[in-house]
């Protein structure tokens, strides 16, 4: 699963409810290291299931989610008896058969156990992961070119190799001279010494015109998307003067330099794999930096007074009055609330009826997936981030905002509009 199909499963999901028919969410996952782990989720699936089945007794549509229950097992079962293959660390199945939804995304990150059944799919974890690591292109730079790693979820998607001829360097053929370098000054050492100059700055012109070959593939492979982080691998010489080759666009999103493990079979099977882990664990360590300053600047900005909510209550009625940029939730947000089955509104506080239209309420165990889905169905930013004492003190929830709050209007009044 690329990063892209990630982004657009997520945008798809979004925007389903089903409320005659729960839709039925598992994330399992699927990295067993050994037999007790394999049976673990066995056991985890067997408990999860009959769970839902006896949460669900009464329900009309009980048999349907039976059958999609037993297809979702099926899924999961698959991959338990094939785990001796190569396969992803998460698995993530969406499904109803109401809606005609089937969807079995994979993960090279692994995900949390969970089965839920619920209106609309659970896409905190999936939203967790999307944004935990943004897609990368890796180039290890060397003197014949490079080699671009194109990562996705922490883990290589494709690669390809920009590499041109260059001749040997002239020292290596010296070497297999007998005796000592002639002198620069003696009468054929003045012309070994400039034949040796000028083999030297041959190499390095055809150094420079393969890494501009180079460093324009590189670009273009940037460009179809210029959200991806660049990161560098070789020596801090090449990889600075392969750098001042890119455009400033790129320069400004290396987000990582590593230096080129010696030797040719560092770059195959293990070794490789070795440092596209160090690449994504720099990523990630970034990544967290990033959060705490959304969270830093989710809070400052309310505090003033600006274009940002604190705490479940004003953040549903932002959500409610469509006026959320960016939501910002921690991983582990349990809220609940109600939901006007009438008007659609959201609520914090379990009264009887709609506080906005008087309509008949329906309980909503998981806030942060209902606030997650309208965001996203509105076109806004989801920013899932590890739990902080910080975001923490105001329930773990926060949101900067698009525009204040209209003077005189209900939220009834600016969802009309």
């Amino acid at each position: 699963m690329t990063h892209l199909e990630l982004r657009d499963a997520l945008s798809v999901l979004a925007g389903l409810r089903s409320d005659a028919e729960p839709i039925l969410t598992l994330y399992l996952d699927t990295h067993w290291a050994d037999e007790k782990k394999r049976e673990l989720a066995r056991v985890f699936l067997q408990d999860a299931s009959k769970r839902a089945i006896d949460r669900h007794a009464a329900h009309p549509q009980l048999e349907a989610l039976r059958r999609m229950l037993g297809r979702v097992e099926a899924e999961a079962a698959d991959r338990v008896r094939n785990s001796g293959a190569e396969v992803e660390r998460g698995l993530a199945v969406f499904a109803c058969e109401a809606l005609g939804l089937w969807r079995v995304l994979e993960s090279p990150r692994p995900f949390r156990n969970e089965l839920c059944v619920d209106g609309r799919p659970h896409l905190l974890q999936l939203a967790r992961v999307a944004g935990d690591v943004e897609p990368a292109l890796m180039a290890s730079v060397h003197a014949k070119g490079i080699r671009v790693y194109e990562m996705a979820l922490g883990a290589i998607v494709s690669e390809t190799s920009i590499e041109g001829v260059t001749p040997g360097k002239h020292a290596e053929g010296a070497s297999r001279r007998a005796g000592p370098s002639p002198s620069p000054h003696g009468p054929s050492g003045g012309a070994s010494f400039e034949r040796e100059q000028k083999d030297q700055r041959h190499l390095e012109e055809q150094v420079q015109r393969v890494w501009r070959e180079a460093a324009a593939h590189f670009t273009a492979l940037f460009d179809r998307d210029p959200r991806q982080n660049v990161v560098l691998v070789g020596t801090a010489t090449t990889v600075a003067d392969f750098e001042r080759l890119l455009p400033e666009r790129m320069r400004e999103r290396v987000r990582v330099r590593l230096p080129r493990p010696p030797g040719k079979a560092s770059w195959r099977g293990n070794g490789k794999n070795d440092l596209v882990q160090q690449a994504a664990a720099k990523l990630r360590e970034l990544e967290r930096a990033s959060e705490a300053v959304s969270v830093e600047r989710a809070i400052g900005e309310a505090m003033r007074g600006g274009l940002a909510v604190l705490g479940p209550e004003d953040v549903v009625l932002a959500v409610n009055e469509r006026r959320v940029h960016r939501l910002i939730l921690e991983e582990d947000f349990a809220g609940s609330g109600w939901r006007c089955r009438n008007c659609g509104a959201l609520g914090t506080t379990h009264d009887e009826r709609c506080s906005f239209c008087q309509g008949p309420l329906a309980r909503v165990d998981a806030l942060g997936e209902e606030l997650l889905g309208r965001v996203l169905t509105e076109d806004g930013d989801v920013e899932v981030v590890a739990h902080t004492n910080r975001l923490h003190s105001y329930a773990g929830v926060a949101a900067l905002l698009r525009q204040a709050r209209a003077r005189g209007l209900s939220g009834r009044d600016i969802r009309s509009q």
